[in-house]
């Protein structure tokens, strides 16, 4: 008997258009993979496609409207095929629910970042006809699917990513994600080192373990025991029982960043010298009304910490400029607290109100102009830390996972260093998986150039 969920054509075609985050990037490719087992093949180009989805991301607002924007433009390829299965997913989708059916008439599907293990079902429906909604909300283990087992895993050239968690059990007062992601949820030890094992035996040589806040994860760590791990067992566990060579991990939040987990970038090797620690603000007033649950001085002590325990180790951030209630010297705050870090790099936002978030009663009263000239400010002092903390690593060497040819300069190999650094150097396109000593010979702002230490 034929599978109901298989298309009628094995040639079918489907599109992923994925906005935000790596844990949309990870979703969309667990969704491939799902479509591919189903018959389907990857596309090219939305026009070429038979199914198109819209994995969204609503964390900014700009985010949220490049999303909507494209998903309105899918109407005029809908009028080319009607056949064409229009979907939408992720963040807008759980925010939006059923008004995007009001909205855009010409979509076939929404559902909500929880409901992914159902999409073949949701096809399925689709093709009958029906337009599936499914954007409820999972907030335990035991409802909740990770889809660590689903077949062939995708990764490339030996960097793969495995989720550990899902949602947010916080409260910062700008924030979109425990809305539209939902609470904790962790997995099992047991799915976790199954599923990087798996990848092991593909061929993988780095994995990033990924959560909304991937360090306050905690789970049983067996069902026969009611002894309970926490994230730096975990990452413990993994270095010792899994043949991977390489961890990484996004995004912790700095509240939950223990002693424990500082003294472990000093003791496991396997654990790569770099951190991504959100800031957000360099000003106590600010982080105190963005709740974020930890001051200036906690967050300097913890970046003091990691430099002793791992020297050389890589510290980059997120801020947000111009937050309700932010004045110019809260501004300076955040620009001295950078100077004295020296973020590696940073990704910084204009800070804009998030509907279904307690900061969108709050005065939003900094003026666009001062907006923007704030963010100013922090590229180019950022900018300038980059590329001085850059241009202090030339004449060294390191191990590089390499990730395949650099798409800007033909010839050239492209590859992560172990503090998360980009560097481009000449070698055999064979080298594409492997982990190969580099070194650095030259400094850009965003990236490093090198050559085989042979």
């Amino acid at each position: 008997m034929k599978d109901s969920a298989m298309p009628e054509n094995h040639s079918k075609r489907y599109y992923i258009r994925t906005f935000g985050c790596q844990m949309n990037e990870h979703d969309s490719s667990k969704m491939g993979v799902m479509l591919e087992n189903m018959g389907y093949l990857p596309s090219e180009s939305v026009e070429d496609a038979d199914l198109l989805l819209y994995n969204t991301c609503t964390i900014r607002e700009k985010a949220h409207h490049k999303a909507i924007s494209e998903i309105g433009r899918s109407q005029l390829l809908k009028k080319k095929n009607p056949n064409l299965l229009v979907g939408v997913c992720g963040c807008v989708a759980q925010q939006e629910k059923d008004s995007l059916f009001e909205i855009y008439p010409h979509l076939d599907l929404v559902f909500g970042p929880d409901k992914i293990s159902k999409l073949p079902f949701m096809i399925n429906s689709a093709i009958n006809g029906e337009r599936p909604l499914m954007v409820e909300l999972v907030n335990s283990s035991d409802g909740y699917e990770f889809l660590g087992d689903i077949g062939r895993q995708k990764f490339e050239a030996g960097a793969a990513f495995v989720s550990i968690m899902k949602g947010c059990n916080c409260a910062c007062s700008y924030c979109i994600v425990p809305k539209v992601r939902g609470r904790e949820v962790c997995r099992t030890p047991l799915e976790i080192m199954t599923e990087i094992n798996r990848l092991v035996d593909a061929g993988a040589r780095e994995v990033t373990l990924l959560g909304q806040n991937v360090n306050a994860y905690t789970s049983k760590r067996s069902l026969d025991t009611n002894s309970e791990m926490n994230f730096t067992d975990l990452l413990r566990m993994i270095s010792d029982s899994t043949g991977i060579e390489r961890i990484r991990f996004t995004s912790p939040h700095p509240k939950d960043v223990s002693l424990e987990l500082i003294e472990e970038y000093g003791k496991n090797e396997k654990l790569c010298p770099h951190i991504h620690l959100p800031i957000q603000s360099g000003s106590n007033k600010i982080l105190k009304a963005m709740r974020r649950s930890y001051t200036r001085e906690r967050y300097l002590e913890i970046a003091a910490g990691l430099k002793t325990a791992r020297p050389g180790i890589s510290i980059t951030t997120d801020i947000i400029v111009g937050f309700c209630g932010e004045k110019i010297e809260d501004h300076h705050h955040t620009l001295d607290l950078m100077n004295e870090v020296k973020f590696d790099s940073s990704f910084a936002f204009k800070y804009s109100p998030r509907p279904d978030t307690e900061a969108f009663d709050f005065a939003d009263d900094v003026d666009e102009g001062e907006k923007e000239r704030r963010l100013a400010d922090v590229l180019d002092l950022q900018s300038n830390l980059s590329k001085s903390a850059n241009e202090s690593l030339v004449g060294s060497a390191g191990n590089c996972l390499v990730y395949g040819m650099d798409r800007m300069k033909k010839g050239l190999l492209t590859g992560r260093m172990p503090d998360n650094r980009i560097i481009h150097f000449s070698g055999n396109p064979d080298l594409i998986g492997g982990i190969v000593r580099v070194r650095v010979t030259g400094a850009f702002r965003n990236s490093l150039k090198g050559e085989l230490d042979l």
